[in-house]
This record gives C-alpha cells, structure tokens and sequence, in this order.
C-alpha cells in the first residue's frame, strides 16, 4: 500500500525570493542580512558569483535560531567601480552551475567595463536560451565582447542605458536582469515586450524586491518598464518569503492523502505560483486558510479531484505538481501554453510523460503540453529524476498514488533547490530509504 502523506510543515524559504534577495543586498553598498536561507545548490551559485564577479563579499553566516536549519547570511555590497586588476591573465569566474536564475540575473551586471567575466555553467544551463541577451548587449554595450565555449561564456564591455526591446514571452529572468543592471547606470531606461508577456508575476517579483532596496523601477503600461537610471540601492535587512511553487507538492500531497498543513506563506504573495490555490481548488481540491495560535495554515485535506484545462503560460514551475495532481484526479486534464518546460533542467513535458507513464498513468504529450486521463492511482515501478529537482519532487509525491513500490533514480537532483526536501518528506510520514519512495 502507498504511505499517504499527512502533517504539518513550515514551507521553505523562496528560491526566486532569495535570488533577488541577495541580489539587492549585494547592489547596495554596506552590510545587508538576508535570512531565512536554505543554502540548496542554486542559491550557492548566486553568492559565489556575486563574489566572483566583484559585486559583494559574504562576511559570513549564522544558523537561525529556530533549529530549522536556515541560516541568515550578511553581504557587504562593494559599490558600483568596475573590477579591473592591472595584467590579469584570467577573467572573473562565476560558477553558476545550473541556476538559470544566477547566470541571467547576473550577466547584465558583469557588463561594468571592467574584466571579462567567465560565466560557467553545468547541466543543460548553456544549452538554455541566451539570444535576448546576445542581441541586446551587441545594441547597447560599448566594447563588447561574447565568447561562446562548451561549458562557459564569457562576456566584456559596459553596458549603456536606452531604449530595450525583447519578447514578452522569452524567460522572464531577462527582464529581471535588466532591472538589477539599469538603474546604476547613467540616464534612464525603457524595456519594451513585444508580443505576449508570460510570467509576468517573476517580473512583478523583481520590482517588489527593488523597492525594499529603494530602487524605483515602474510598469508604464502592460508592456513597457521605466527604469530611472543614477539610483543607488539602500542596505538592510531582507527577509525572504516562503516558497509557494515549492508548497505546490506538499498541497497535492494533501490532496491525494493528508491533511497536510503549510505554514509561512503569504497569501499576498507576488509569486506568480500562488495561483496553485485557485489551480486546485479549480480541480475540486479541499485547500483552506486557517488561522492558529502560531500563525496562519494552509491545509490540502482528501479531495475527489476531477480533471480540468491548465494554462501553464504563467506558473510553468507548478506543473510538475500539478501533472501528479491530474493522474490523482478522474477524467482529463490538458495543460497547455507549456513549452518553455522543455527548456528547463531537463524537457519536463517528455520527463513527465515519460516517467509517469512508466507508473502507468494514462498521458500523452504535445508540442505545447500534455493530455492526461487520470484514474486515481498508479501501479509504480523505476522511475528518473533526470537530474531536474521538480522532477523528482513530482515523483516522489506520485509515489503516494502507487500500488507498489516506487524506485526513483537520482534523487539527489532535489539539492539543487531543496535539499531538506527528503527531510521533509519523512517528517510527513514518506518512506526515501534507499531510493525508493512513498
């Protein structure tokens, strides 16, 4: 029989609030703190490369109180002077590993005239869409240079303020790092989206976080930005909300089994991915807000879940969540508006297919999404995280929908983002002992 998952949990801090987080403090010269922390694989990334690149020195960090395993890290932001080491022989180095969010929030920001910096990737990160930034840094950059090699770019230059124009729906992390880059510089700036804007909430995100900094940047209509440039950012302390798209397993987890009980999310929320609540509720889930001595819960209770048409163009970080939900659900479910998932750490829309129709769930892909026929359950089996994090999360709640045993191969893939995640999962009452799951 399948271990059903049920109890109570705080959700862990945002990965896409903690990025931006970090980004701030190290933009604003003096000591920030940036807390809480879950030091996964990704958010590593971001500090040595803020590092690498010259941008901020971490002056240390200290575990939270709470026994929770967070920690509260301080950054010295080290103002706005280019890096520039008289006869360097080797270019600045920023290891960004697989964090799309750390290499594209951070290139607009290595174009500060001063010595090359060589972004490093591993995985599919370099394989992952780069030509927005290659066409506009080409346009607005004095003496740039773009190195393409098999596991790195490296990029030169000083970027100039101006009119920008990109698609709207090309990753929103493009936008965002514009928005860190621009108000440093001298005069002001326009971002123009051409086309349907997707993910426009990862946007809204980014604005949130510039404000808390004192950095004003400001949608003039639904497709044009007004970046104001010769701003500096204030140093503090930044607090990081839960994490909503993480939240998203452990909500249909509840579904399927529970109750499961989620504390430290915000209701108001900007995360685009707050609209799993709707999402769910959408499909028949039994999700409340309730209100406690020690704070308000969310709670996903045992729902008869039916099938229903997914738009994933502005949440794409749910669906592998939200995939599990349909196999849990009866009828059909067709999630549509989906194909930059196949340009994620893995191409989630074949990953998915592929490995839950290896557990014998009833799903067929298309070029833009899948068309799954749930039945309520799954017979398990061998199962592939293929080294995507939100994969193996997926799989790992699917487990609970199982008849038997499910055998997940690389379920290390869940450190690039939550490596308490296996913790957590036990606490609820799942079995993660020598990769098999449920």
């Amino acid at each position: 029989m399948p271990r059903l998952l049920s109890g109570s949990l705080r959700a862990m801090p945002s990965k896409s609030a903690s990025h931006r987080a970090l980004v701030c403090a190290a933009l604003a010269r003096g000591e920030s703190a940036v807390a809480p922390l879950q030091r996964s694989q990704d958010v590593e990334a971001t500090l040595a490369c803020l590092e690498g690149i010259g941008l901020a020195r971490v002056s240390g960090t200290e575990p939270l109180s709470d026994g929770s395993g967070l920690v509260r890290c301080r950054l010295v932001g080290l103002g706005e002077q280019p890096t520039s080491m008289e006869g360097a022989l080797r270019p600045r180095l920023a290891p960004c590993g697989e964090s799309g969010s750390t290499l594209r929030f951070l290139m607009p920001l290595a174009l500060d005239g001063g010595d090359p910096v060589r972004f490093e990737g591993a995985g599919r990160l370099l394989q992952r869409p780069l030509d927005a930034y290659r066409a506009l840094f080409a346009e607005h950059c004095d003496g740039h240079r773009w190195a393409d090699e098999p596991d790195a770019i490296t990029i030169c230059g000083r970027l100039r303020s101006g009119d920008f124009s990109l698609p709207g729906d090309v990753s929103s992390q493009f936008v965002s790092g514009l928005l860190f880059a621009l108000p440093r510089l001298n005069g002001d700036s326009t971002i123009r989206l051409t086309g349907a804007v997707e993910s426009r909430a990862y946007i809204d995100l980014t604005l949130a976080a510039l404000a808390r900094c004192g950095v004003e940047a400001r949608w003039m209509d639904g497709r044009t930005l007004a970046v104001r440039g010769g701003q500096r950012a204030r140093p503090g302390d930044f607090a990081v909300e839960g994490d909503w798209s993480h939240a998203a397993f452990y909500l249909v987890a509840g579904l399927i089994g529970g109750p499961v009980r989620l504390t430290g999310l915000d209701p108001n929320s900007v995360q685009g991915d707050r609209a799993v609540i709707d999402v769910l509720r959408g499909m028949g889930g039994d999700i409340r807000r309730e209100s406690h001595s020690e704070g308000d819960a969310w709670v996903a209770r045992p729902s008869a879940l039916h099938g229903a048409r997914i738009d994933a163009s502005q949440i794409p970080d749910l669906i592998p969540a939200l995939a599990v939900a349909a196999c849990a659900a009866r009828g059909r479910t067709v999630i549509h508006n989906a194909a930059r998932l196949r340009i994620k750490e893995s191409d989630r829309l074949a990953a998915l297919r592929n490995e839950l129709g290896a557990l014998g769930a009833a799903i067929g892909e298309r070029p833009d999404g899948l068309v799954i026929e749930g039945s309520g359950e799954l017979r398990g089996g061998a199962a592939r995280s293929h080294n995507d994090h939100r994969i193996a999360m997926a799989l790992a709640v699917a487990a609970a929908l199982c008849e038997g045993p499910l055998e997940l191969a690389g379920d290390e893939a869940v450190r690039k983002s939550a490596p308490a995640f296996w913790d957590e999962y036990a606490s609820l009452g799942g079995n993660s002992d020598a990769r098999t799951v449920g």
